[in-house]
């Protein structure tokens, strides 16, 4: 049995044991996909289709990391360019004291952010759970992480982003999530024009990826299901959100996409295909951090691995990501094969992280 038919058969027994609704899961070679689906679209529904749109969450990253590496090579915004060239409202932020102390006390910052540190993941803002406050002050104003776009456009949100101080210095340590909001508020500053379109022409145009974007068919989308009471299936309300442009084009977790076009996409990370040079995605696909970011990276990047420019850096070469509200994709750079699980259940619900392990049977791992 080869790893594809593995995986699928993996897969349909934990849908038959009620661990997992439905699934899509793909991998791709050489230019050409293999793609299956499995179970339902929604509890009691109609079957899942291969061409289902999935909420991609966090798996928004690696394209947000993309479509900046593309702009760089235009030389529309540096690597090391300070974002408060284009974002002033981030040009005078107060730096916690102590990373787990008061709001009140703060301090200067002693460098600005630059592009680098968005994408690295090590500007200063994200998840912080070593300061509870903080953490509740960022929800408190809508900046802070979670699985959908942020329900501001976006000056507010760099106003009320600008409002709290940053959990440590910049380049220092490592927090998650909060950098790529702000990553496509600079691209779309620095270029005049919507992260949508810049997608649109950067990305998604040149690799044919007709069914990715900020917007969708909700009736192409599965009901996405959390954990609810007693781990229970809880729906959960992400079709609306892609129905019509949003307020805020996030590329931390603002977009929707199949299966196909995500491995497509994944391909393009080997060589740059249609979208970047070889040397431009080698960049993305280097683990940047330092011993003591990676240490305190725990809990989201996994053990012994790094982290690049929006993706995830494992060892031999497979760089991707995963999204909490259910999918993942990775590619081995080396063997030029991607793999992708898509599922409409979070991380949260019994099953979902064991169906997802099946990316790496899918890679040959």
């Amino acid at each position: 049995m080869d790893a594809f038919a593995a995986a699928r058969n993996a897969l349909d027994q934990a849908v038959d044991d009620d661990r997992l609704i439905g699934y899509v899961c793909g991998v791709r070679e050489a230019g050409r996909s293999r793609i299956a689906a499995g179970g339902s679209s929604a509890i009691g529904g109609a079957d899942m289709g291969p061409g289902a749109l999935f909420p991609l969450s966090s798996n928004t990253k690696p394209l947000g990391g993309a479509l900046a590496m593309a702009l760089v090579e235009q030389g529309v915004v540096g690597l090391d360019d300070p974002v408060d060239r284009y974002l002033p409202e981030l040009r005078e932020l107060r730096v916690l004291a102590r990373p787990d102390g008061p709001l009140d006390q703060t301090v200067p910052m002693d460098r600005p952010i630059t592009l680098r540190h968005l994408l690295t993941m090590t500007a200063g803002f994200g998840w912080v759970d070593e300061n509870p406050a903080l953490a509740e002050a960022m929800s408190a104003r809508d900046v802070g992480p979670g699985p959908y776009a942020p329900p501001l456009d976006p000056g507010t949100y760099l106003d009320c982003l600008a409002e709290l101080p940053l959990a440590g210095q910049p380049g220092e340590g490592w927090w998650y999530h909060t950098s790529s909001d702000v990553l496509g508020l600079l691209l779309a500053r620095a270029s005049g024009r919507a992260v949508a379109d810049l997608m649109a022409e950067h990305i998604t145009g040149p690799l044919g990826l007709a069914d990715t974007g900020f917007t969708a068919d909700p009736g192409r989308l599965p009901t996405s299901y959390g954990a609810g009471e007693g781990g229970r299936p809880a729906p959960l309300d992400t079709a609306s959100r892609f129905v019509g442009p949003p307020a805020f084009e996030s590329l931390a977790c603002g977009l929707v996409s199949t299966v196909g076009d995500y491995l497509a996409f994944l391909e393009a990370l080997v060589d740059g295909g249609r979208v970047l040079g070889r040397d431009s995605v080698g960049l993305l696909a280097t683990d940047h951090l330092t011993e003591p970011q990676r240490r305190v990276s725990k809990g989201i990047i996994e053990p012994g691995c790094g982290y690049g420019f929006q993706v995830e850096v494992r060892p031999g070469g497979v760089v991707g990501w995963a999204g909490g509200l259910g999918t993942i994709g990775y590619v081995d750079r080396r063997a030029g094969r991607s793999a992708a699980v898509f599922t409409p259940q979070s991380f949260d619900m019994p099953g979902t992280a064991e169906a997802l392990e099946q990316v790496w049977r899918l890679l040959g791992d």
